[in-house]
């Protein structure tokens, strides 16, 4: 007999879900082959309502989540680059299709990243080695940053680095020549080669994981802004897709994990955390972590936006490992 699981699961995909309940969600995922399809269903589609919210040409279906900061208004230069050109489906696209099974199996939750074996580290930045972010849009060598314009700066301001001297200021919400006025949120990303962890991939073990520091002068009245990090799995070089229409990321990536994003305080002395982690699914050569800082609130203006302040510092990328019975039990309940 079929049970109505929805409201574990939405609890899980809005991030309100408490530890008792999501130990119980596990175990019903485990035991029930109609509790893991509605988990696919309901992930699919809300992904692809914040693939659409973030299209600044689509009106959303729904509004942006209490606990997400207006996050259905963003739209950085990688968002609109990405669904360029791109439409919305009928409402029966919204249903889980092949297309998206990949992306929808980044919502289940790995174990806890201190039940998992570190494997590798990837990204330990806290900008003390001098190399200036590129700011010409996606990065042509690996482990470079690049996209919007950005600096290296020394506390200033009332804000130190976290770590360190130095520290990454996003300075606008564009890159050099876009020319673009619907960007309200300023980016950088780097992409990563994991052709050297390709047998570990294949064993669907390895899970992405990855942490940003945020900071902030104080904003003006009225002004609130966000700082986030997203993972990409890719099996075809990013690289590949500079000079092809930006929505052939949805049909290139692997997967997708959530956009997560913590509003920044309006405290120079204190820093922000975000995290975020993807399952890496089978065939993934190459990861990409995307930073950004979103200003949430006004609305976006008929001018990219040039930010007061905005900091990062101390960004981690690594591959964790989770236990080998896990994913076997995982596997054999499917």
């Amino acid at each position: 007999m079929n049970t109505d699981h929805s409201p574990l699961i939405l609890a899980y995909l809005d991030g309100t879900i408490s530890g008792e309940e999501l130990a119980r969600l596990n175990a019903v995922l485990l035991e029930s082959a109609d509790a893991r399809a509605q988990l696919r269903s309901l992930a699919a589609t809300d992904v692809r309502l914040r693939e659409l919210a973030a299209d600044a040409t689509c009106a959303a279906p729904v509004g942006p989540r209490a606990h997400q900061p207006r996050l259905g208004t963003t739209v950085s230069w990688l968002d609109r680059v990405l669904l360029r050109g791109w439409r919305a489906p009928s409402a029966a696209g919204l249903a889980i299709g092949a297309a998206f099974t990949s992306v929808v199996w980044a919502y289940v939750a790995p174990p806890a990243a201190e039940a998992m074996q570190h494997l590798a580290t990837l990204v330990a930045d806290s900008f003390e080695t001098g190399s200036r972010p590129g700011s010409e849009g996606v990065p042509q060598a690996f482990g470079t940053w690049g996209g919007d314009q950005a600096e290296l700066a020394t506390a200033g301001a009332g804000v130190t680095p976290r770590t360190g001297l130095r520290m990454l200021r996003l300075l606008r919400s564009d890159y050099v020549g876009e020319n673009s006025v619907l960007s309200h949120v300023g980016d950088q990303l780097q992409i990563i080669d994991l052709a050297a962890y390709r047998d570990a991939i294949e064993t669907g073990r390895v899970v992405a994981h990855a942490e940003v520091w945020f900071n902030q002068v104080p904003p003006g009245a009225g002004e609130e802004f966000a700082g986030g990090v997203t993972l990409f799995a890719f099996a075809r070089d990013p690289r590949d897709y500079r000079s092809e229409t930006w929505n052939v990321w949805y049909e290139g990536h692997l997967g997708l994990s959530g956009q997560q994003q913590q509003r920044t305080d309006r405290d120079p002395a204190t820093w922000e955390r975000v995290s975020t982690r993807l399952p890496l699914p089978s065939g993934t050569r190459f990861l990409v972590v995307h930073i950004r800082v979103n200003r949430t609130r006004p609305e976006p203006t008929a001018t990219p936006i040039t930010f007061a302040g905005s900091y990062v510092d101390d960004v981690k990328a690594e591959l964790l490992l989770r236990p080998a019975a896990t994913v076997a039990a995982e596997n054999a309940a499917q």
